[in-house]
């Protein structure tokens, strides 16, 4: 049982350090730079600073709702409803299209946070291993 916790753990912090380099990725691929994202928007003209979140939206709309339309919520709350009414049981497609969509709307601006998707990856491989 020990053994299996830490194959748990180890494999969450992968998956959560993975998630930080897509963001990252999707930052570069939206501004140019993985920096600071207040220091790289602050030089961008004014349309730009609304266009690039609006354009990340759009992409995000679609993966979600065609892909998983249960991907709502913070992620958290998600886990433990799973934990308790489904026997700990959390499906893969909805973890992973809920960590691109995320990290695509954090690396384009938009204002939702990392947590969320962290806690069910890491929950996810829980529920894979064990």
């Amino acid at each position: 049982m020990a053994v299996l916790a830490v194959l748990v753990g180890l494999a969450g912090g992968f998956g959560a350090v993975g998630f930080r380099y897509l963001i990252n990725f999707f930052q570069t691929l939206a501004y140019g730079s993985d920096g600071n994202l207040l220091d790289l928007v602050q030089i961008l003209p004014w349309y730009l600073r609304v266009l690039i979140p609006a354009v990340g939206g759009l992409v995000v709309g679609p993966l979600v709702y065609f892909w998983a339309r249960e991907a709502k919520g913070h992620g958290v709350p998600e886990v433990m409803e799973a934990v308790a009414l489904k026997s700990g049981l959390i499906r893969k497609r909805l973890v992973i299209i809920k960590s691109f969509a995320s990290a695509i709307c954090i690396g384009t601006g938009g204002s939702v946070g990392r947590e969320g998707p962290i806690v069910q990856i890491g929950s996810a491989i829980g529920s894979t291993i064990g």
